[in-house]
């Protein structure tokens, strides 16, 4: 089986045995755009294009081994939007889950409480990145776009239309649009009434489980596809990244952290915060996905490492930022740094939150910065843990994934932090390999996509070191102070 991930950034697609046993995969990178101030864009057809010749590679190369491939599982990127007329064509770009136009919206429903109102049905807590607000965006500053607009999709719909013709919505990406109620997993009346839209005009939401067998001539030749092959709608690129890690129970916490960051547990029923500082979405047919994203995580430290080590070339910066910080003791002599520079999402859902460096001493030199950043970026992902846990209960390891924590500096600092061991999973591709799985329990070929990815193997795991555990809690507790003298002042 096949997993496709159609990330922010890239196309990556891995092709697993039902062992779980990696056989053949690819990936290609693609660019974002950035029009205006708060506006990150991507062109729709340059992702489809990348992915077609990816997958078509990796499909040549099962083949090229005697094999055949029994179902392709779609995992994908969040909260995008993209405008198509009546024939699915584009008319515009991809607004992507970083755009931030929408935010005037946001923070209106959150000064109202219109958007606690949503979250309690939804699960979504607001902010600019949402569908639902960047859809009142688009009625409200761009009107002939959005009478124009047939169909407002995300990416996943567009490439599963032009595989077969049908516009369809799995329940993990729908849920990620604010606009889909939780509980009868259907769009939400109040919150299309809000965007403007009504559901003839959106996509039809169905089960993650839903497998299509009928494609499109030019489609089944282009990639020799057969009635033999199913395509699984699947879910979202974080409830996927679950399953491929193997955390499936309320006490194993799945942790990512690459560009952006996230902290995620399964549930098999909808867990909401009163305060809305967690997601509660849809995952696969019957459980949900609780947890929350980081914006605060790789593309803050790229920031910083180009203020303080642009002497060096690009592709060298992180392991020689790594080898400076480890030069500083942990607590980073008392430095903070509050990487929020394109504001934050979980657990503040702030989108005017800014960057800071707080204590800065004439002792310290960019030895110190650079620790206080990497340990800031773990702190961000333990503040949503903390509320996590406070509505489930403890885990007992952190599964991980994302390009981070490939090293062992982040790896040390997440189980330092946490105080609990931090394992890596064998397969890294968590989310390719959750919808390849997850595609394959949908057909029948395994039973449990969860227990398969557990047989992937891990590595040893990262054990918490307890003479520190004492140190990390109180540059926690600094760390927070600081944000909560910020906050009031962004509003």
């Amino acid at each position: 089986m096949i997993g496709v991930d159609l990330g922010t950034s890239a196309v990556k697609v891995l092709a697993v045995t039902t062992a779980g046993r990696e056989i053949a995969s690819g990936s290609e990178f693609y660019g974002l755009e950035t029009p205006e101030t708060d506006f990150v864009e991507q062109d729709a057809d340059v992702v489809y294009r990348a992915t077609m010749h990816v997958l078509a590679g990796v499909l040549a190369d099962v083949r090229m081994r005697g094999s055949e491939v029994d179902a392709i599982g779609f995992s994908s990127a969040m909260h995008g939007v993209l405008c198509v007329d009546d024939a699915g064509e584009p008319l515009s770009r991809v607004i992507t889950w970083m755009d931030r136009r929408a935010h005037a919206v946001a923070d209106k429903w959150r000064a109202d409480g219109t958007a606690l109102e949503l979250y309690r049905s939804t699960g979504a807590p607001m902010h600019p990145m949402l569908p639902v607000a960047k859809l009142r965006w688009l009625l409200e500053n761009d009107r002939d776009l959005f009478a124009k607009t047939h169909r407002f999709v995300g990416l996943k719909e567009l490439v599963v239309y032009r595989w077969t013709g049908e516009w369809l919505i799995d329940h993990g990406i729908a849920s990620a649009t604010g606009m889909l109620d939780l509980r009868t997993r259907e769009w939400h009346p109040r919150a299309l009434e809000l965007a403007g839209v009504t559901p003839e005009r959106l996509s039809k939401p169905s089960l993650p489980s839903t497998a299509l067998r009928r494609f499109r001539p030019a489609i089944a030749r282009e990639l020799g596809l057969t009635g033999s092959t199913a395509v699984v709608l699947a879910s979202s690129d974080g409830a996927l990244a679950n399953i491929g890690v193997g955390a499936s129970g309320r006490d194993e916490v799945a942790l990512t952290l690459g560009t952006s960051g996230a902290v995620r547990i399964l549930s098999p029923q909808p867990i909401l915060d009163a305060r809305a500082r967690t997601f509660c979405y849809c995952a696969d047919d019957t459980s949900c996905v609780v947890g929350g994203p980081t914006s605060a995580a790789g593309a803050s430290l790229d920031w910083i490492f180009g203020l303080l080590l642009d002497e060096i070339p690009m592709d060298q910066r992180f392991a020689r930022a790594v080898a400076l910080a480890e030069q500083i003791p942990a607590g980073a002599n008392g430095l903070v740094v509050l990487p929020f520079f394109a504001g934050e999402r979980a657990p503040y859902w702030n989108s005017a939150l800014r960057g800071a460096f707080d204590g800065l001493d004439l002792a310290h030199d960019r030895r110190t910065i650079l620790r206080a950043a990497f340990e800031s970026v773990v702190f961000g992902v333990y503040a949503v843990y903390d509320v996590v846990r406070e509505l489930a209960q403890d885990a007992n390891c952190l599964l991980l994934s994302g390009g981070l924590t490939k090293s062992p500096l982040v790896r040390h600092l997440l189980a330092d932090v946490f105080g609990i061991p931090a394992v890596q999973p064998r397969e890294q591709e968590a989310s390719a390999f959750g919808a390849a799985l997850l595609a394959a329990q949908a057909v029948g070929l395994i039973d449990d996509a969860g227990a398969a990815a557990r047989a992937a193997g891990y590595d040893a795991p990262t054990e918490p070191n307890p003479d520190l555990a004492l140190t990390y809690r109180v540059a926690f507790e600094r760390y927070r102070r600081h944000i909560d003298a910020h906050l009031p002042l962004v509003g």
